[in-house]
C-alpha cells in the first residue's frame, strides 16, 4: 500500500492534467528517488522537463543547460575531457555518499596525483566547483592544531606536506633541503647512513631540534662498548650522518702496524662493539690469532710492544729472560738468537738439520759416520760453541785404551769433522822411521798399530819376514839368531860392524885393530 501511495503522490507532484505527464510512473523510480539529484528537483521541476518522452528515458547529456546555462564552471572548464553535470551530480541509485569527487580523484588525473591522506575529507571544504576562486582552503591548523613544527626555515605545513599526497610521503622529502648534508650517504635517494632508512628514525616529525633527536640507545641498547667510560656517547665515534666511524687516531695518535690481517686498524685488536674482548681487558687476546707453540705460556707483551710491531730477534731481547745463554753465546758467532731459534716455532735441537744452516761443509763430511749428530760432540754448541768438546774416549773407549804413548790425542791422526777420511800418514810425525830401510819398504802398519782393536797388537818378530835359514853367511850361526843384537828396527845406514861385533866378541879387541869392519873377513852377506 505504501508503494502505491508514494506513486500517487509523485504523479500529483508532476502536474496531473498535463498531457506531457505519463499516465504511470515506472516502478524503477523507487530505487533512485533518494538520490541527491532527484531530491533537489522533484516537486520543483516537471518530470518530463528532464526525461521528455513517455516511458522516463534517460535525460540527454545537455539537458541541465536548459535551466543552468549560466552556471559557472571554473573548476572543470569546458573541453574535450570536461565531465558532464551528471558526472558530479548524481541521479542514480548510488548517490556517492556526499563525495562524488572521489569517483574520479581516487586515481591520478593527468598531472594531478590521486588524493591520499585527505581522501576522507569533504572536497568542498577547499574546492568550489561553481565559483571563483575555486580553491579556498582552510588553514591546516583547523584540523592539525596540535602539530606545531619546530624546524628552522619552515614557513608552513606545505613546505613539507602536499595536500593530496599519501600519508607519510613527507618522510622522504628531507633530501629536498638536506641533500648537501656533510658526508651523507645516499640510500634510496635519501641523505642517510647505512642502516638508517628514514630521517624520522632519529628525528621526531615536527620536532627536528637536536634536543628532540631519539637517543641511539633506544635502538642500539644491546651494543657492548669497549672502554665505556671513555666512549660513553655514540657520537664520540659516530657522526650521525656519516657511514664510517671516525678514525681511532683522531683521539689516539698511535702508529699501528698490527694486526696485518685487519690492515693495521685498531679494530683488529680493539673491536668497539663485539664481545671478543674479555671483561676488564683492553684488547682481543693475542692467542685468538697467534696460537704460539713455543713461549705459549709467556704473555705476548713480554716480548712485543702492542703498537710498535715485532721486536728485534737479538740476544739483547731474548736475554731479558735467557741472560745466561745470551752471555755464553756473546762473541762466539752464535750471538744472534735468531740464527738457531724462532720465537714461536718448536724448540731447536743441536742436530745437523739445524747446524747445516751455517756449517754445511762439516755436516756433509760427518753424514753417515756416527758423528752426524753435532750435539754428540758439541752438547753446548748453540749457547757455548767455544767450550771444548768431550774427549774422544767418551765414545771410543777401546781406541783410547790401546793407543801407544804419544798417540793419546785422537786429533793427531784424525779430523774430527771427517772421521772417514784417511788418518794422517805416520811419516807426518815419524820422519826418521819413514826414511829407514823398513820405512821405505814396508807400511808402518805391517809392524805397528796406532790403537786397537784392529791391526797387530805387538811388533812381530824379525823372523816373521827374515827366516834365519835363508839368511846368508854368518847369519845362520846360532849365536846370531837374535836380530836385535846387531840390528835396530829403523836403522837408516849400514852397520858399524866392528863396534857391533866387539859388543859380544870382547876377546877380539886386539885382533886386527886396524880393520874397520869384521865382515871383510867374516862375511854375513852373499859374495863374501
Amino acid at each position: 500500500m505504501i508503494r502505491w501511495l508514494l506513486l500517487a503522490i509523485l504523479v500529483a507532484s508532476c502536474g496531473s492534467g498535463d498531457p506531457r505527464v505519463p499516465d504511470q510512473v515506472p516502478v524503477a523510480y523507487l530505487t533512485v528517488q533518494a538520490s541527491p539529484g532527484h531530491a533537489a528537483h522533484v516537486g520543483k521541476v516537471a518530470c518530463d522537463g528532464c526525461h521528455g518522452a513517455p516511458g522516463f528515458p534517460v535525460p540527454p547529456a545537455g539537458v541541465c543547460a536548459t535551466c543552468h546555462a549560466a552556471q559557472p564552471m571554473p573548476l572543470h572548464p569546458a573541453g574535450a575531457r570536461a565531465p558532464t553535470c551528471l558526472a558530479c551530480h548524481g541521479f542514480a541509485a548510488a548517490p556517492g555518499a556526499g563525495q562524488p569527487c572521489m569517483t574520479c580523484h581516487a586515481q591520478a588525473q593527468g598531472a594531478h596525483p590521486p588524493v591520499g591522506a585527505h581522501a576522507d575529507q569533504a572536497c568542498g571544504s577547499c574546492h568550489h566547483a561553481h565559483r571563483s576562486p575555486t580553491l579556498d582552503p582552510r588553514p591546516c591548523a583547523t584540523c592539525h592544531a596540535a602539530q606545531e613544527t619546530k624546524h628552522a626555515g619552515i614557513r608552513g605545513c606545505l613546505d613539507c606536506h602536499g595536500v593530496h599526497e599519501p600519508a607519510g610521503a613527507a618522510d622522504g622529502k628531507c633530501l629536498t633541503c638536506h641533500a648537501a648534508q656533510p658526508r651523507a650517504l645516499r640510500v634510496d635517494g635519501k641523505a642517510l647512513t647505512a642502516g638508517h632508512r628514514a630521517c624520522t628514525g632519529c628525528h621526531q616529525p615536527h620536532a627536528f631540534g637536536k634536543a628532540e633527536v631519539v637517543a641511539c640507545a633506544s635502538c642500539h641498547h644491546d651494543r657492548p662498548v669497549l672502554a665505556p667510560a671513555k666512549h660513553a656517547r655514540c657520537t664520540t665515534c659516530h657522526d650521525p650522518h656519516a657511514d664510517a666511524p671516525r678514525a681511532c687516531t683522531s683521539c689516539h695518535a698511535v702508529i699501528v702496524v698490527h694486526p696485518a690481517a685487519a690492515g693495521g686498524t685498531c679494530a683488529g685488536c680493539h673491536p668497539a662493539h663485539t664481545g671478543a674482548v674479555p671483561a676488564g681487558a683492553k684488547a682481543v687476546p693475542c692467542a685468538t690469532c697467534h696460537a704460539a707453540e713455543k713461549h705459549a705460556t709467556v704473555a705476548c707483551l713480554a716480548c712485543h710492544a702492542p703498537h710498535g710491531g715485532l721486536p728485534a730477534s737479538t740476544a739483547a731481547t731474548c736475554g731479558t729472560c735467557h741472560a745466561d745463554r745470551a752471555r755464553s753465546a756473546t762473541g762466539t758467532g752464535h750471538g744472534a738468537c735468531a740464527l738457531c731459534h724462532t720465537a714461536h716455532g718448536p724448540r731447536p735441537v743441536g742436530t745437523a738439520a739445524l747446524c747445516v744452516t751455517c756449517h754445511a761443509d762439516r755436516v756433509r763430511s760427518t753424514a753417515h759416520t756416527g758423528h752426524a749428530d753435532c750435539a754428540t760432540c758439541h752438547p753446548n754448541a748453540t749457547h757455548a760453541p767455544n767450550l771444548p768438546p768431550p774427549a774422544c774416549a767418551t765414545c771410543h773407549r777401546a781406541e783410547a785404551a790401546t793407543a801407544p804413548a804419544g798417540h793419546q790425542s785422537c786429533r793427531g791422526c784424525h779430523a774430527p769433522h771427517d772421521p772417514t777420511a784417511a788418518p794422517a800418514a805416520c811419516a807426518t810425525c815419524h820422519t826418521g822411521e819413514a826414511a829407514s830401510a823398513h820405512g821405505k819398504a814396508l807400511a808402518c802398519a805391517t809392524c805397528h798399530r796406532p790403537h786397537g782393536p784392529g791391526g797387530v797388537a805387538v811388533v812381530p818378530a824379525c823372523a816373521t819376514c827374515h827366516a834365519i835359514a835363508k839368511l846368508p853367511g854368518l847369519h845362520r850361526v846360532p849365536q846370531h839368531a837374535d836380530c836385535k843384537a846387531c840390528h835396530a828396527p829403523h836403522e837408516t845406514g849400514g852397520h858399524v860392524e866392528r863396534k857391533i861385533c866387539l859388543g859380544c866378541h870382547t876377546d877380539r879387541v886386539a885382533h886386527e885393530p886396524t880393520a874397520t869392519t869384521c865382515a871383510g873377513c867374516h862375511p854375513f852377506s852373499r859374495g863374501r
